[in-house]
């Protein structure tokens, strides 16, 4: 394999790499920070809002029946309310745990569900342990890719009644991201050829120079001592170039005077 192949198959890998590298640590820097900035977003909304819902009202609602009940119609005008004064696109509702599992309470969908179940999620336990507002990352289920925040509310008491929930669904946003994400390769691939496409032209400028080189000391190995060695610039190359004319003028003179 030729040195100017192997300068370009180098220089091809170092580009791959670094790009590759800048490219997945800008998409992976880009995907925190949305999680970051929803996630601070709605924590804020459900930490504000966990204080409007009266706790002691919240657990007089039980069940489906109680959907008409002036508790859960107060909490839901006031859900509806905090919905729209945050410009939120999905339902806000309300859960109380259950066992090992939650149970929805007060929501704001036209159709209640209360006492629907729902597992625990793991980022949830801050919120229902130790009663402080919490939020996830991007997660995915069966309806898209969510971020999510809890907050408690608390009775009069100062008892956990149960925890307010917001979400954004943000597949749109991990649509933009991921398409980012694949512009930003392309330009590394096209950079990345270019790149070795530069580095071959100057792998063979420089073999060219050494190739010539080497069929000039091979001529003067054998006593060939009348072409002089011409290399044009002032790099390495060239100064090596230099160096062997001086010695073949050497080894000319030697010559001559032996003769």
């Amino acid at each position: 394999m030729s040195l100017s192949i192997r300068f370009a198959l180098f220089t091809s890998l170092l580009c791959c790499g670094i790009i590759g590298g800048i490219t997945y640590l800008s998409y992976r820097i880009s995907y925190r920070q949305l999680e970051i900035s929803v996630g601070e977003r709605l924590e804020a909304v459900v930490r504000s809002g966990a204080i409007g819902v009266d706790g002691s009202l919240h657990d007089t609602i039980k069940s489906n029946e109680d959907a008409a009940s002036e508790a859960f119609l107060s909490i839901q005008s006031y859900l509806r309310k905090l919905k729209k004064a945050n410009d939120l696109d999905t339902d806000v509702y309300t859960m109380r745990r259950v066992g090992e599992s939650l149970s929805f309470v007060v929501m704001t969908n036209e159709k209640p569900f209360v006492g629907d179940t729902y597992s625990i999620r793991e980022e949830m336990l801050p919120t229902l342990n130790r009663g402080i507002a919490s939020s996830t990352g991007v997660y995915q289920d069966t309806h898209g890719s969510w971020i999510s925040a809890y907050a408690p509310i608390l009775d009069q008491q100062g008892q956990l009644s149960g925890i307010l929930e917001a979400d954004v669904e943000v597949q749109t946003f991990l649509t933009l991201l991921h398409e980012r994400f694949r512009w930003l390769v392309l330009k590394g691939v096209g950079f990345a050829v270019f790149a070795v496409l530069m580095s071959f032209l100057l792998a063979r400028t420089v073999t060219r120079k050494l190739v010539y080189l080497t069929d000039v000391t091979e001529k003067i190995s054998l006593g060939k001592l009348q072409q002089s060695i011409q290399i044009k610039g002032s790099d390495e190359v060239a100064k090596l170039g230099h160096s062997l004319e001086r010695m073949r003028e050497s080894l000319k003179m030697a010559a001559e005077l032996i003769q």
